[in-house]
């Protein structure tokens, strides 16, 4: 009769004896050796199984009209799958505030091959949404019959992103056969120089002789001149020609008015006297005789390098009514007629005619750098009631 020999090990469950040859299996307990054999059985067995159905003919051949089994269709994710589901939205209205409906939106994705694009319409309040769009950067493109069409680049959203555009203004197209009515150059002009007499830097200092409108219409005479007047008659103007009074007459820079408020008041007359006319012989006469443009052209997008080089070069640089930059000739004339003026209110002055005018000319040229840099770097961020759609130059593509 076989019996089963179990041993006590302290190395393992099993070893070798060399003396007999013979395997000798060592548990620590019964129940474990049942359960060791039967798993053995049961691979042996399993084993055996598969290599005889790997050998032997398959379902169809031993079956040829029997069903066969029906493996479900592979499932393709399309590129729109969960990335799909960034979104923009936006209101379009015109320059006045006036919502625009069925503004024609359409959004291209960078990158993205031609004909993909997206496309919808604003509702009756001027809203438009895209739903479902793959995160990457996008160009937005509205046109509406009547305006120019408005392009915002540099659009980048990320998967599950919803980006939400400021409002839109629409500028009023310059030459349109859908219109209506056409306007002229000197309308939108217009227009654009009313929205300009309403900008203040914190609500309270005019900012008027700027331009956030870098394809602005070129200004009229009359249009020159209302820019002019309306500015060196702020109460801002008459104020800080005061305090700027009021510092030389301190200091005693211009003794040649004595003394008491009569002194000081003929020194305000011959500040705010050098004043008005230096603004109305530069930003009108000479501006107009040479075609040149009065205002600040701010360029808001760009490096700090080309801003800057940008800002200071306008002080002898002014771009014409052409919409091409020529020497700034009104700046030079019209600080030097100044300062002439100024030089024959001066009473008994010890300073001669040439050296003020001298001085006059560099001091209002480097004033003007000054203002040119406040107006590109810092006015911006300050300024009230510039309208939305005046972003300045557009960045280049």
């Amino acid at each position: 009769m076989m019996g089963l020999h179990f041993h006590t090990l302290e190395k393992g469950p099993f070893m070798h004896t060399s003396s007999n040859r013979r395997l000798q299996i060592a548990f620590i307990g019964q129940p474990r050796a049942i359960a060791l054999c039967s798993g053995i059985l049961v691979l042996a067995a399993c084993l055996a199984t598969s290599a005889a159905i790997a050998q032997g003919p398959s379902i169809s051949e031993i079956l040829p009209d029997a069903p066969q089994p029906q493996l479900p269709a592979p499932q393709h994710t399309s590129p729109a799958g969960p990335e799909a589901h960034s979104r923009i939205s936006g209101v379009v209205s015109d320059i006045q505030g006036g919502l625009i409906p069925g503004a024609h939106v359409v959004a291209e994705r960078a990158g993205a091959p031609a004909g993909e694009s997206q496309q919808t319409n604003a509702d009756d309040k001027g809203f438009f949404r895209f739903s479902d769009l793959l995160a990457g950067a996008y160009i937005i493109t509205i046109t509406s019959p009547g305006f120019d069409t408005y392009r915002i680049p540099g659009i980048n959203i990320k998967p599950g992103e919803s980006y939400e555009l400021p409002e839109v203004a629409l500028p009023i197209a310059r030459t349109t056969a859908d219109a209506t009515v056409t306007l002229t150059e000197q309308q939108i002009a217009e227009v654009e120089l009313n929205d300009e007499l309403h900008q203040r830097v914190l609500g309270v200092l005019p900012n008027y002789y700027t331009s956030y409108i870098w394809d602005a219409a070129p200004l009229t005479m009359r249009q020159k001149f209302k820019l002019a007047i309306r500015s060196a008659t702020d109460p801002v103007f008459y104020a800080t020609t005061a305090l700027g009074t009021g510092i030389n007459f301190a200091t005693s820079a211009n003794p040649e008015y004595g003394g008491g408020p009569s002194g000081y008041w003929e020194l305000y007359a011959s500040n705010y006297g050098g004043a008005l006319v230096g603004r109305v012989v530069t930003s009108v006469l000479l501006n107009s005789l040479f075609k040149e443009d009065p205002r600040y052209f701010v360029m808001t997008n760009g490096s700090v390098a080309r801003r800057s080089w940008h800002a200071i070069s306008s002080t002898f640089l002014q771009r014409g009514d052409d919409k091409h930059w020529h020497p700034a000739y009104s700046n030079f004339i019209g600080g030097a007629t100044s300062a002439v003026v100024v030089s024959t209110w001066h009473p008994d002055s010890t300073v001669s005619m040439g050296q003020r005018v001298l001085n006059d000319t560099v001091l209002d040229l480097g004033g003007e750098a000054i203002r040119n840099l406040a107006r590109e770097f810092l006015f911006r961020h300050l300024a009230r009631h510039v309208p939305t759609y005046a972003k300045g130059k557009p960045p280049e593509e």
